[in-house]
């Protein structure tokens, strides 16, 4: 329990920081919506003129659209993420020995712990990430945004629930969950090697946790852009009365149809905002939840 709550506290920290760069990701992701480059007007051109742009032509606080949504999602997540992780790590450990004699984890036992507890968070909290998406490209600067119209957190989830029930709060959540799995596939384990590994040139604990941090939002950042392009795009989109979706057909046909339309590129757009959100966000939780965990340890000894 002391892991969720560390995994919570950490996801609703970081969010308050990084909610800014989430929009500017999420808004320079659906801009240019299956056009090719160069044939359309770019609304926003990069990650500060997006959050310049935002605030001047929609007020200062504009910035943080959708901040209580993500609030909601980071808390389930990261406290199921974080907390599943170290209880599933152990139980494992105590069934399969996943350390060796050097005390190292096993690459690939740990590569599958992430994976499956990151597609169960993500799956769960799915709902308060797409209200959060829709929420944040609530605008008239771009062609695709005012597709919905929520006044906030409840006011979404009454709407989308009347319309389209259990089914619509959980549209795109196997995109989710892949992305998830995916970044934390690469993410959690990506950290503890760089810690095993590192630790015997680095002695200092936390210098140790940010060197590690760094590494795993790198990896984490080039690995899960295109799923991130693509699980904006499904969200965002228009779904008819029986809750499908009229474009994007899922992940992979989502791929599809923007690497067809805009090129390789059209699926790393709105990279340098997913740096600038997961990286803190990454960094600081990751930061956050070791220091916990070592203050729990250190009350217990």
């Amino acid at each position: 329990m002391d892991a969720v709550m560390n995994g919570a506290i950490a996801g609703a920290t970081t969010v308050l920081i990084t909610n800014p760069f989430d929009l500017a990701k999420t808004r320079l992701q659906a801009q240019g919506e299956l056009v090719a480059e160069g044939h359309y007007k770019r609304a926003y051109s990069g990650v500060i003129n997006t959050l310049i742009k935002t605030s001047s032509s929609e007020g200062l606080l504009a910035v943080q659209k959708g901040l209580q949504a993500a609030i909601v999602f980071q808390i389930i997540m990261n406290g199921l993420r974080f907390g599943s992780y170290e209880i599933v790590k152990d139980i494992a450990n105590q069934q399969f020995h996943l350390y060796n004699s050097h005390g190292y984890v096993k690459v690939l036992s740990n590569i599958g712990i992430s994976a499956g507890v990151g597609c169960f968070s993500a799956f769960v909290s799915s709902p308060f990430n797409m209200i959060k998406t829709r929420l944040m490209l609530q605008t008239k600067d771009l062609p695709c945004g005012n597709r919905y119209n929520y006044s906030g957190l409840i006011d979404a989830i009454s709407q989308i629930f009347k319309l389209e029930g259990l089914k619509g709060l959980y549209a795109g959540s196997s995109i989710m969950a892949l992305r998830t799995g995916l970044g934390s596939a690469i993410q959690l384990p990506v950290f503890d090697f760089t810690k095993e590994h590192g630790k015997q040139w680095i002695k200092n604990q936390t210098e140790l946790n940010m060197l590690a941090s760094a590494n795993a939002t790198l990896w984490l950042c080039l690995m899960t852009c295109p799923v991130e392009v693509a699980l904006t795009r499904y969200f965002n989109q228009q779904f008819d009365k029986y809750g499908n979706p009229t474009v994007y057909q899922g992940c992979f046909h989502a791929i599809k149809i923007i690497f067809q339309s805009e090129g390789f590129l059209g699926l790393y757009k709105g990279l340098g905002g997913l740096f600038f959100r997961s990286g803190p966000q990454s960094f600081i939780s990751l930061l956050i939840v070791n220091q916990l965990n070592s203050l729990r340890n250190q009350k217990k000894q």
